[in-house]
């Protein structure tokens, strides 16, 4: 394949550029290996690297990374990064990645294709719709995002979000057998047949869609917003503060 151009050092840089060149990196790197882009679940903006956390270990990583945590945690430095070769992306590796907020290990984004089910978005019941359509925004609009649809589910009119918003996800049903998939966020619980459907969404043997609702029990993740606007991911040590 071609080899994409190495970017010149001395840059200031924003966060979603070096996440976005941090993807695009791994998945040349991983191009040249012969090897899939690995699963990844979380993503981390550093003081002073990219970390990539993932859902299971991948074998070793291109040149230039690093693993951690038994091979689950595969890190580049920012300074090595600038000089990595990335080649343009006709399709890109996590079209699901959302932006969750600070960490003390740095700017957490939440790749919600990695969850094997239904997302469950718990506690206050304002932020946590809030989060959904931050979320809901940055899938039509981030750097990475695809070209899966995302369907707003009992949300308020929105004029910075650009998709379908229907009142129940029946509504929808003509987008579901489309075959880019795509992300179904709910602003609250999911009503029985909405619920049903969605869990058919997500078990399809070749999966295209996430799913995020409120108050589902069988949820494979499980994130829960408390009143002073922390999320408990569940997935990390400690809170997570989103940007409100």
């Amino acid at each position: 394949m071609n080899v994409g151009h190495a970017t010149p050092p001395g840059r200031r840089r924003s966060g979603a550029w070096i996440v976005d060149h941090a993807i695009r990196a791994l998945a040349t790197g991983r191009a040249v290996q012969g090897k899939p882009f690995p699963q990844v679940g979380v993503v981390v903006l550093g003081s002073g690297a990219v970390s990539l956390r993932l859902i299971a270990p991948a074998g070793s990583p291109p040149p230039g990374w690093e693993l951690e945590h038994d091979g689950r945690t595969w890190r580049v430095p920012l300074d090595r990064l600038e000089t990595a070769a990335a080649d343009p992306l006709p399709r890109p590796p996590l079209p699901l990645l959302v932006s969750l907020g600070d960490h003390d290990d740095g700017r957490v984004l939440l790749n919600l294709a990695a969850a094997d089910g239904i997302i469950s978005l718990d506690g206050d019941s304002v932020l946590a719709p809030r989060l959904a359509a931050q979320w809901s925004r940055q899938l039509t609009r981030s750097p990475w995002a695809g070209p899966g649809q995302v369907i707003r589910v009992g949300f308020a009119a929105d004029p910075g979000f650009a998709g379908p918003s229907v009142e129940r996800l029946a509504q929808a049903s003509p987008l579901l057998t489309r075959p880019e998939g795509g992300t179904a966020l709910f602003a609250g619980p999911a009503d029985p047949y909405d619920l049903r459907r969605a869990g058919e969404l997500v078990a399809a043997p070749v999966r295209r869609w996430a799913v995020v609702a409120s108050g589902v029990d069988d949820a494979v993740w499980r994130l829960r917003v408390d009143i002073s606007g922390s999320v408990d991911t569940g997935l990390l040590t400690g809170p997570v503060r989103p940007a409100w």
